[in-house]
């Protein structure tokens, strides 16, 4: 049974708040043993060709498939400074949310740098803060060079289709009830923008909560709902999609309701081009 409000919203909050407090790192580091500590860094690592350096990951790390068989340091938000200390790690990579966990690295003598990622653009910047750290420059630069064209505003021509994105409700509930929906975040209301439509919520809250009315009232065109529970089954789904049924909206009267439970809806790592991609072609 999935959990009624998902790890999905703890984990957006989360890297919302890390625009506040960021930390600076001076830190000379090498990279022959590596711990990630959240799971787009992970992915990153991957990327530049550096996943055999990794020694330590969470529990959260699932992807590549490779992660699964690294050590792990606890959860994404539970992470055990001893254990990575326990590591001998030479550059243990945090995000700038984990403002604690880096002091505290810091005061235990573990080279640590800090990487920027709660955006878009913050994720595309810090391909080169890893790149540098672990000197293979050239290579991040052809890798960062692959995100430019996604970074572009698509123009689409006629007005915009307004979207609603879901990352947490009462999964339980055989109606749409307590649902927390993407406003002002920084990466999904990002990326609405950069596929060329448009938030149907314009409010100043990053994830507000809201309930059926709220809902029916924004009347959005195209509805997803961001679903990345590992234990959903074809039952689960169906339930799932039967609670948009009877809702009076647009997007339900035209069949543009649409459950995504791929893990990389929920994480601002290198495949957020693929949400770009599935939600250009929602559009067309």
């Amino acid at each position: 049974m999935i959990r009624k409000i998902s790890l999905l919203l703890i984990i957006f909050v989360f890297i919302a708040c890390s625009q506040q407090n960021k930390p600076k790192d001076e830190s000379e580091v090498s990279c022959k043993r590596i711990v990630s500590t959240a799971p787009s860094i992970t992915e990153t690592l991957f990327e530049l060709g550096l996943g055999d350096n990794i020694v330590g990951v969470t529990e959260n790390c699932l992807y590549p498939e490779e992660a699964k068989r690294k050590a792990k340091i606890g959860k994404a938000f539970d992470i055990n400074s001893e254990a990575v200390a326990a590591l001998r790690p030479d550059a243990v990579f945090v995000l700038s949310a984990y403002g604690q966990l880096a002091e505290k690295l810091k005061s235990l003598g573990v080279p640590t740098v800090i990487v920027e990622q709660s955006t878009v653009r913050g994720f595309v910047d810090s391909i080169d803060v890893v790149a540098k750290n672990c000197k293979i420059e050239e290579k991040g630069r052809n890798f960062k060079a692959k995100f430019e064209p996604y970074l572009k505003k698509a123009e689409k021509e006629g007005e915009k289709k307004k979207i609603l994105i879901l990352v947490g409700r009462d999964y339980e509930s055989t109606s749409i009830k307590d649902a927390y929906i993407v406003g002002k975040d920084g990466f999904l209301n990002e990326i609405i923008t950069l596929s060329g439509a448009k938030n149907v919520y314009q409010g100043d809250m990053p994830y507000p909560k809201i309930q059926l009315e709220g809902i029916i009232a924004l009347n959005p065109d195209i509805v997803i709902d961001v679903i990345t529970a590992s234990n959903l089954s074809p039952e689960k789904l169906e339930f799932l999609e039967k609670s948009w049924a009877e809702i009076d909206i647009n997007a339900v009267k035209n069949g543009k309701v649409f459950i995504k439970t791929e893990d990389f809806w929920s994480l601002p790592g290198p495949r957020f081009v693929k949400i770009i991609e599935e939600i250009k072609n929602i559009l067309e």
